[in-house]
């Protein structure tokens, strides 16, 4: 039995109905803090959960949309519907048989479970009146709902699926003391206490009990106790008072135990409280872990299988935040516990985070994505990958792994490499930016299948912007970077009648975009026109070659003073031997633009010059360490006098894409 599918609607955050589809093992919850991943747990625990209170709606439960005068609304409605399958799994179908339903012929039947919550608005009860029905919808998903379709679903069935929730703030303690509900309690409450060991028990009570009575100063106590309760009440049933352990009383002593840890460098051993935060997060992991193991041995050791009776068909384990308080290098553990826990027969777990910790942990296929709206409501939504058979599913499904980031940012900064990010993050200072306080996230994904990152965060409904290398003069530049780029937005989805319109109104055919890295770069003004078409698509680029010689050629001089004593290219002098000279700068351009045949016709001299510099630079040394070098020897503002145009471009559409709700 597996939960497939939860829909939520009017509840907290959740206005609209959203539908979350769950996988059979483990779920990633993810998202900004306040995006409603907790909500979504908290609507599991509404349903099924094995504490009353935990069940009970509260008037601060229902969603309030945006704008709205809260004091004009006197009614208020919530539904949480969770859908169930069965899969090969014979023995909980006889439970539900009855509420299960199929959509079509040959279809697996499935369960409808839909809870639901009325507040109205009462002169009475200050916070107002609240109804609420859990019930068994008879009619296939998609298909109308009546009132006669609705049949009230009972508790002991209810009770077969439960909930256990492990808070972000972890209270290990709180669970291990056997009191109801408790982790313990649902653990301990399972042995079947023999005959045999119950008269041994009383028997042993018996003799500790005399052994206190036997001393004198115990005697004391409970003749003065006796005194004064009997001058203080008369009444006769209670006329006498005995201190002592209760007679086979069980839960009494069961509430005295308590997990110590050792051993210890003090003579005593370490109780739960004494625990720091990480081992107490750790311990109550452990807990959760050791109750499932201990439910399936005790079911391995019955005559039977109590599956259905004494213990749940389904066990949602719902853990908030299992990073809390751990070190890094054991989330991985984590993560691997919790998802072999989700493979057993019994047990689904969904967690939830928001550190790219946790979620570069799992699958991308498993993640669901929180986000809170421009009107203030949680939308959900999977990840979107290519085809598992296509050759883009493996590249973008380790992309994604590799830069979780992406998942939390207001706005995705999309570029070819790490030369990039390292600009982008000096350049903060000079736009007064802060990507971190902005939740703006650099991402070196600009490359090969870029088409389904945007898809992705398209789907994700996350802004982004693009720059790519321009490679004027190397194999698939200029013209070929731009056909690259049009044919990608095409893929994404935008209308050709719009990407490619032409200043006569017409359209550039299919036909025609194919042999457009064949043009002419030297018609300056219509690759100039493509280059500010796309533009307006979010893409940018580093030209004429890449976001290296872009910084070189604006900040020339930092570069040359970025040397090691005694470093440098070695260049001939023009003056004294000419020959060498541009014959050094020949080989630098070949091998800069990446080609033996390689000219340069369309760079300056001064550009080709500085070619020599670029191949010392970026093609013998480390680009980043060699960008972080040069800027160092920059304040803001010589940087911000010489900035190309294509950051301030960059960063004024960020600045548009944050201002609009990104």
């Amino acid at each position: 039995m597996r939960l497939a599918e939860v829909k939520i609607k009017g509840f907290r955050s959740f206005g609209e109905e959203v539908t979350i589809k769950i996988r059979p093992h483990l779920t990633g919850f993810i998202g900004l803090n306040s995006s409603g991943k907790t909500s979504a747990m908290d609507a599991l625990r509404k349903m099924f959960s094995s504490t009353f209170s935990e069940r009970e709606f509260q008037a601060k439960d229902f969603h309030h949309f945006k704008d709205e005068v809260t004091d004009d609304v006197a009614e208020r409605f919530l539904s949480i519907e969770t859908r169930f399958s069965f899969g090969d799994n014979p023995e909980a179908v006889p439970h539900f048989f009855s509420g299960m339903v199929a959509g079509k012929s040959g279809e697996t039947p499935y369960l409808r479970l839909r809870l639901e919550s009325n507040w109205k608005k009462s002169h009475i009860e200050p916070d107002g009146e609240i109804e609420t029905s859990l019930y068994s919808i008879r009619v296939p998903e998609g298909e109308q709902i009546s009132d006669g379709d609705k049949l009230p679903f009972p508790n002991h069935l209810r009770s077969l699926i439960q909930v256990i929730y492990v808070p972000a703030i972890r209270r290990p303690s709180e669970h291990l003391k056997y009191a109801s509900g408790s982790l313990l309690h649902r653990v301990l409450r399972k042995i079947k206490w023999s005959a045999a060991f119950t008269k041994t028990f009383k028997e042993q009570i018996e003799e500790i009990n005399k052994g206190f009575s036997a001393l004198p100063e115990f005697d004391m106590v409970e003749r003065s106790i006796n005194q004064f309760w009997q001058q203080f009440h008369r009444e006769e049933r209670y006329r006498k008072t005995k201190v002592g352990f209760g007679d086979s009383d069980f839960d009494s002593i069961l509430k005295k135990l308590e997990i110590s840890f050792g051993p210890t460098s003090t003579r005593s051993d370490f109780r739960i409280d004494e625990l720091g935060d990480g081992l107490r997060s750790l311990f109550y992991l452990t807990l959760v872990c050791s109750f499932l193991d201990i439910e399936e041995q005790f079911a391995a050791q019955a005559e039977e299988d109590e599956i259905g009776r004494s213990r749940p068909l389904l066990t949602l384990f719902a853990i908030e935040e299992p990073e809390n308080h751990i070190a890094p290098q054991l989330l991985g553990r984590v993560v691997r516990i919790l998802d072999r826990i989700s493979k057993t027969g019994t047990s689904q777990v969904i967690l939830s985070s928001h550190t790219p910790a946790i979620i570069k942990r799992i699958d991308p296929e498993a993640i669901r994505h929180f986000r809170i709206s421009s009107s203030y409501q949680t939308k959900v939504r999977k990840i979107a990958l290519p085809k598992k058979t296509s050759e883009a599913y493996k590249y973008i499904r380790q992309a994604v792994i590799n830069y979780p980031e992406i998942y939390f940012a207001k706005v995705v900064v999309i570029g070819e490499g790490e030369s990039e990010e390292v600009i982008f993050n000096r350049l903060m200072s000079v736009f007064d930016l802060d990507f971190d306080d902005n939740i703006i996230t650099f991402a070196p994904l600009g490359h090969r299948f870029v088409n389904h990152i945007w898809k992705l965060l398209d789907a994700l409904d996350i802004p982004y912007v693009t720059l790519l290398d321009f490679d004027l003069e190397r194999t698939g530049g200029a013209w070929g970077r731009i056909k690259y780029a049009l044919q990608q937005l095409l893929l994404v989805g935008f209308e050709q009648n719009d990407l490619l319109v032409l200043g006569d109104k017409s359209v550039l055919s299919e036909q025609v975009l194919n042999t457009m890295h064949t043009w002419d770069i030297a018609n300056e003004q219509n690759l100039n026109a493509w280059v500010n078409r796309v533009k307006n698509y979010d893409v940018f680029y580093s030209a004429p070659l890449d976001i290296d010689f872009l910084m070189l050629s604006s900040y020339e001089e930092f570069y040359k003073d970025a040397i090691p004593d005694g470093g440098g290219p070695a260049i001939p002098d023009p003056g004294d031997d000419p020959d060498e000279f541009y014959k050094k700068i020949e080989t630098a351009v070949r091998a800069t633009l990446k080609s033996e045949k390689a000219e340069g016709n369309s760079y300056s001299q001064e550009q080709k010059e500085l070619m020599v510099w670029y191949n010392y630079h970026f093609l013998g040394r480390g680009k980043p360490a060699t960008h972080i070098e040069a800027m160092s020897l920059m304040t803001d503002e010589e940087l911000k006098k010489g900035l190309p145009l294509v950051f301030n471009e960059i960063f004024e559409r960020i600045n548009e894409k944050l201002n609009n709700g990104g």
